[in-house]
């Protein structure tokens, strides 16, 4: 899904834009896998693959809503 529809989607389920929304670049170790928290040195490269957060709050704040466009995953 691209940004848009992922815009879309949301409107779609809660009826209201988004407020803030997060992209988190994936990335893959080249060299250097689960060391870096070591204190080594790794060689990371980034993906075009990302994760997307899309927020927005609710007037109640009683309730906190999560959902996946990923059908994979339920």
């Amino acid at each position: 899904m691209d940004i848009d529809e992922l815009k879309d989607e949301f409107r779609r389920r809660f009826k209201c834009p988004p407020k803030y929304i997060v992209r988190c670049p994936g990335r893959v170790n080249l060299i250097g896998e689960h060391i870096d928290y070591s204190g080594y040195g790794v060689l990371p490269m980034a993906i075009s693959a990302s994760t997307y957060v899309l927020v927005a709050g609710r007037d109640d704040a009683s309730e906190i809503a999560f959902l996946n466009t990923n059908s994979t995953y339920k």
